[in-house]
């Protein structure tokens, strides 16, 4: 399946535990006969069914005892998890791959409601400082 848009093909950072993960999982599949770097992560010579990822999904969180969501929403979860850590808005359209920051702030707007009290404290923080030539 093509990328919907030029800004669906980009580079981001992973941390490093997963990319340890990602080289054994790579080192592993090289043994294979017939691999060549052609292969998906997951599936081989071909990607997985999203039937085959949500019935893995669903397996997963019934033993782990956690409630199933959707493939879709661990995207949400990770836009989520990075605006609730500060990172800003448009890094976070970089990563998700929105060719519009509008994109994302219309869907994501709702995870920065303290912004303006924030906003608020750091001009207070700015205002009230003392400066070096106060008395």
């Amino acid at each position: 399946m093509p990328p919907k848009n030029r800004s669906s093909i980009r580079n981001i950072g992973i941390p490093q535990p997963l990319k340890i993960v990602l080289n054994d999982h790579y080192d592993r599949c090289r043994s294979i006969q017939g691999f060549n770097d052609s292969y998906y992560v997951c599936g081989g010579i071909k990607p997985l069914r999203d039937t085959t990822i949500e019935k893995a999904n669903k397996q997963y969180a019934l033993a782990a005892d956690l409630k199933q969501i959707r493939i879709h929403d661990f995207r949400h979860s990770h836009a989520s998890l990075l605006a609730n850590n500060g990172i800003n808005i448009q890094e976070i359209a970089r990563r998700l791959g929105h060719s519009d920051i509008k994109m994302t702030l219309q869907t994501y707007s709702h995870l920065y409601p303290k912004e303006s009290e924030r906003a608020l404290q750091g001009f207070l923080i700015i205002q009230f400082k003392k400066s070096p030539n106060c008395v």
